[in-house]
């Protein structure tokens, strides 16, 4: 914590899939000096891939998403890019998906009704999906998180049922995770930890970004 200036962290030690040792550190609130307890909720952020990976497979088991498909089977409003992109591509991170450096991001502005649109993950290619892809797909590994929010579209509409909702009832729910949930910033979530970063050698309270 020192090394990296955090402002909190939680410690969690299982042993025989026994919790033997569970503490938090540090502040979930710096500026309003709440500590770091057992409740404190962490946001996912790139744990979410693990996780989507699991759904998936699930899925593939049970017949629903084939893997080798091409993935406009399942999401035909993302445009075609001259190669077949499969989820197992996107699993892989070798699709050639943009991440968010590492190319041209291509956004599509439109106006939405709704007022939180990427609770829907259908929605979120909206941020991507007319970038160039970054190599031909299968041909090399390329880190990509909107790879893995194209996957998770396909899988709403092969499970038919909601993204999230698939976490919840496929994982969440048969583990017992009882606090595992979207982290939408428009919700007041009890214990939700402040997120923080660096700007200019100082730690501030970061952006409260919309990762839904």
């Amino acid at each position: 914590m020192a090394h990296q200036e955090l402002v909190g962290a939680a410690v969690g030690v299982l042993v025989d899939n026994q919790i033997v040792y569970l503490k938090g550190y540090g502040l979930e609130d710096r500026e309003n000096k709440i500590p770091v307890t057992r409740k404190t909720l962490f946001r996912w952020a790139s744990i979410s891939k693990p996780l989507t990976a699991i759904a998936a497979l699930q899925l593939e088991e049970q017949g629903q998403l084939n893997l080798q498909a091409d993935v406009r089977k399942y999401v035909p409003e993302f445009p075609e890019k001259n190669a077949t992109i499969t989820s197992r591509d996107l699993l892989c991170h070798q699709g050639g998906i943009v991440h968010y450096t590492n190319g041209s991001v291509v956004v599509t502005l439109r106006r939405y009704e709704n007022p939180n649109p990427f609770k829907s993950v259908l929605m979120t290619i909206d941020t991507f999906k007319h970038s160039p892809v970054v190599n031909a797909p299968g041909e090399k590994y390329a880190y990509t998180t909107h790879g893995f929010m194209l996957l998770s579209a396909a899988m709403e509409r092969a499970g038919k049922q909601k993204f999230a909702l698939q976490v919840r009832d496929r994982i969440a729910k048969p583990l017992g995770m009882t606090t595992l949930q979207p982290d939408y910033q428009w919700m007041k979530i009890p214990n939700r930890a402040v997120g923080y970063r660096k700007r200019d050698g100082k730690v501030v309270v970061s952006t409260d970004t919309d990762v839904s």
